[in-house]
């Protein structure tokens, strides 16, 4: 049974203990569990292995992480109370299958860890406490461990109109609805003077070609015989995105003839209509959650409400001190 994501510590327990020696304090320890001391350090290692570790769920902030770290140290004393600390063995194996589940081995996976700074030692203590606390909260509830069929064809029910409704809103979205796209290629006569007559003469040349396009095959071939005359590469647009006025002249003049001359900052220009289609979004593949899936949310949830409930009493047999009260707050 997959264990959900460790829940948060609850802070606010802070209860004195010996203090640690002024070098402990000299390495950023910001909370001491029992004996054991979290620093500024582990708690950069744990938000950087949550975002390595895809964990959305988990609070990735400073104070998150921290929690984090104080409810695994208290899982860890726990296993060690009930005789259930996993082996070396099993551990590696739970390695070994977080990393398969990253497309790499468990080898890759720490070295790319080490990468961000994360220790081996840091990540064994996390897997440690993940594999072990599963087992005893399992142990433990295990006779509780059944759903209501009752409770899942409720939430079944909850998630089918959930997905509904977001399907609905997917095949409403604009951004679904079909689009009609012209192929264009520019046609530009470049000039280099301001002259009136040069302008002029120009455009009689752009006429002149435009009557003479019929499609965009052979456009060069259109433009045989006048002077500098430079094709462009066909450019895709959408046409709803066209300038009113523009559009209407292009289906005025409609698909293998050009619209123009028209004035350029380069020169005089002219469009070529090459084709207009329309594109249709694909639909993204929906497919609602099975009965089976569900059941197994459902289990999930009661899974984790069983792990808040014991949590809750382990950490009131544990000293915590918060040595930087920010995080306590």
């Amino acid at each position: 049974m997959r264990l959900l994501i460790q829940i948060a510590v609850c802070a606010g327990l802070a209860i004195a203990v010996p203090a640690m020696p002024v070098l402990a304090e000299s390495q950023g320890v910001v909370a001491v569990v029992n004996d054991q001391p979290i620093t500024e350090r582990d708690i950069s290692q744990r938000i950087a292995l949550m975002k390595i570790l895809g964990d959305s769920k988990t609070d990735t902030s400073r104070k998150g992480a921290l929690k984090s770290l104080v409810d695994e140290e208290v899982k860890l004393l726990e296993l060690e109370k009930f005789k259930l600390t996993p082996t070396d063995v099993e551990v590696n194996k739970q390695m070994e299958r977080m990393a398969k589940g990253m497309n790499t081995t468990a080898a890759g996976l720490l070295d790319k860890l080490k990468k961000q700074g994360i220790g081996e030692k840091a990540f064994r203590r996390y897997v440690t406490a993940l594999v072990g606390f599963n087992r005893l909260i399992s142990n433990k509830y295990r006779n509780d461990l059944e759903v209501d069929p009752k409770a899942v064809d409720e939430k079944y029910a909850e998630i089918k109109r959930e997905f509904s409704e977001y399907a609905a809103k997917i095949k409403n979205d604009p951004r679904m609805k079909p689009v009609t796209v012209y192929t264009m290629r520019e046609i530009l006569l470049p000039i280099d003077s301001q002259d009136p007559m040069l302008l002029q003469a120009r455009a009689a040349e752009a006429a002149a070609l435009g009557q003479r396009i019929k499609g965009c095959g052979n456009l060069k071939g259109a433009a045989e015989g006048i002077f500098d005359v430079r094709v462009g590469k066909s450019m895709e647009v959408d046409a709803a995105k066209l300038p009113k006025p523009l559009r209407s002249a292009l289906e005025q003049a409609g698909v293998g003839r050009a619209v123009g001359p028209m004035r350029s900052k380069d020169g005089i220009q002219l469009l070529a209509f090459c084709s207009s289609r329309k594109l249709s979004p694909e639909m993204p593949k929906l497919e609602p959650p099975t009965r089976k899936q569900v059941e197994g949310i459902v289990l999930n949830e009661k899974y984790a409400k069983f792990e808040e409930d014991f949590m809750k009493t382990a950490r009131s047999s544990v000293y915590i001190e918060y040595r930087d009260t920010s995080y306590s707050q």
